[in-house]
């Protein structure tokens, strides 16, 4: 039962959140339910962890839940990221703060369910619920233009999740299985005909490229950041949601694996270029939530060359940077709303020499950006470094690509951390952490650590459940971009 408590506990503080009338019982009751959902992430081990009962036996539908998977370490990892985030949305929020961390809440609780979910269409309704917390969070608190970037974001979203339904509503009747749990479909669906799985898995690949995002499903995503509310808080729930990668690793790629044997060509080729093509445009940009918004997208390019490398190296690698991407670029977009806090203003021209008044949130930005530009030691660099080998036994080429946009997150981040924070201080001065911004940022730190230095627990995790979806794959081909083709 702790499975279904991980889903049910955010969802009721959610509702209990819309509820409660006194704004002081606001931000404990938020507090609380992040805790709680990670205390329970945390010991749901054995059949406590698992769910799986009845729910529509007419199409073969299954509440089915698994917490002691890749997808609980995820889930993990989401949940300690979630708590320095209402924290600092209690502080940063003052019109209907209550509905803005319900909505934080929600959002917790699809997210879980999409880690845990073991049956198909259950995963695709916490899918498609998941959508509804990020619209309200945009609509109901972003900035001026927000009604534009909430209709292409809609646009985007209905577009992978319909064509995510018409496989999922193909899937079993093509293939024969008996339900829509994952054993079920496994049993069933390699057996499908090349032909018949490329068709499907194009279209689930199609659906999850939108929430990786990679190109050319990923215009939508900068638009969202950059009118999102100036605390970060919203931002940290996209980044959150950019689960595409986890639906391909947890779905696509072991129940259709000659479908992805064919696609990968198409698939390493996209990842390759969103990483450096999304880096390129990252330092063009002198507004720092698009800055960073390029810069997450750059990383799920290498993400994606990490999955479509067919390779357990290079598939445990890209979850694993997935999750240091939850804490590196949600530690990212929450300073960029501590500097909008000091400033008022996201340009970059606006900062400058902010490291002389302020050292400790100088040195802190620091770690976490150092995090994200895949310093040894730090969140990113045992997924990355896993990705890009696992893309080398499958094409040298686009893993060269990979490693040259990480080489360009290098150089980016050495230069906006210089722009932010070095240089002639513009402005006036402006004062240093304060305890709550420290209480925020502190989880931030740890986590980056964490899985910097201690990456086997989640690898192990992520290595396992890899192997089992290669185990149903044919041998992978090695694939030469340049030569448009297999050699």
């Amino acid at each position: 039962m702790i499975a279904a408590a991980i889903v049910l506990v955010p969802l009721a503080v959610a509702v209990a959140l819309l509820l409660a009338p006194r704004r002081a019982v606001h931000l404990p009751l938020a507090v609380l339910g992040v805790v709680a959902t990670l205390v329970l992430a945390l010991f749901a081990d054995g059949p406590a962890g698992r769910l799986d009962v009845p729910w529509i036996p007419t199409i073969g539908a299954w509440i089915a839940l698994d917490a002691t998977g890749a997808g609980g370490a995820l889930l993990r990892v989401a949940a300690l990221v979630m708590l320095p985030t209402v924290l600092w949305a209690a502080l940063r929020v003052d019109r209907h703060a209550h509905r803005f961390l319900a909505a934080l809440l929600a959002t917790l609780a699809g997210v879980a369910g999409i880690f845990l979910a073991r049956d198909l269409v259950l995963f695709y309704v916490f899918w498609d619920l998941t959508l509804l917390p990020g619209l309200a969070l945009l609509g109901g608190w972003g900035l001026a233009h927000r009604r534009a970037a909430l209709v292409k974001y809609l646009m985007y979203a209905v577009a992978g999740s319909f064509v995510m339904l018409l496989a999922l509503l193909a899937l079993r009747p093509l293939s024969g299985a008996a339900g829509y749990r994952f054993e079920e479909l496994l049993a069933a669906t390699p057996q499908l005909d090349p032909l018949t799985q490329a068709w499907l898995f194009g279209a689930f690949m199609f659906a999850f490229a939108v929430k990786l995002p990679i190109f050319p499903l990923h215009a939508w995503l900068v638009d969202v950041n950059e009118q999102n509310h100036p605390s970060g808080a919203a931002d940290v729930a996209g980044t959150l949601y950019k689960l595409g990668g986890f639906g391909l690793f947890a779905w696509a790629l072991p129940l259709l694996p000659d479908g992805a044997t064919l696609l990968a060509p198409l698939g390493l080729a996209l990842g390759a270029f969103t990483a450096v093509y999304a880096m390129a445009i990252a330092t063009r940009h002198t507004h720092l939530k698009r800055v960073l918004a390029y810069f997450s997208i750059s990383h799920m390019g290498i993400v994606a060359v990490g999955l479509f490398s067919l390779h357990l190296a290079g598939q445990s690698g890209a979850m694993a940077l997935l999750a240091a991407q939850m804490v590196t670029t949600s530690g990212l977009f929450l300073v960029a709303g501590m500097l909008h806090a000091r400033r008022g203003s996201f340009e970059l021209d606006a900062f400058g020499g902010l490291a002389k008044a302020a050292p400790a949130f100088a040195a802190v930005s620091l770690l976490v950006l150092f995090g994200g530009i895949g310093v040894p030691g730090l969140a990113n660099f045992p997924g990355e470094f896993l990705a890009v080998l696992g893309a080398f036994a499958a094409s040298p080429l686009a893993a060269t690509l990979a490693v040259m946009a990480a080489i360009g997150a290098g150089a980016f981040g050495v230069n906006l951390f210089q722009r932010l924070f070095q240089g002639e201080a513009k402005g006036a001065p402006t004062r240093d952490l304060s305890p709550l911004e420290v209480a925020v940022l502190v989880p931030i730190v740890a986590a980056t650590l964490w899985l910097g230095i201690a990456p086997a627990a989640n690898l192990t995790a992520f290595e396992a459940e890899a192997a089992a979806g290669l185990a149903a794959a044919p041998p992978p081909v090695v694939l030469e971009l340049a030569e448009g083709g297999a050699r």
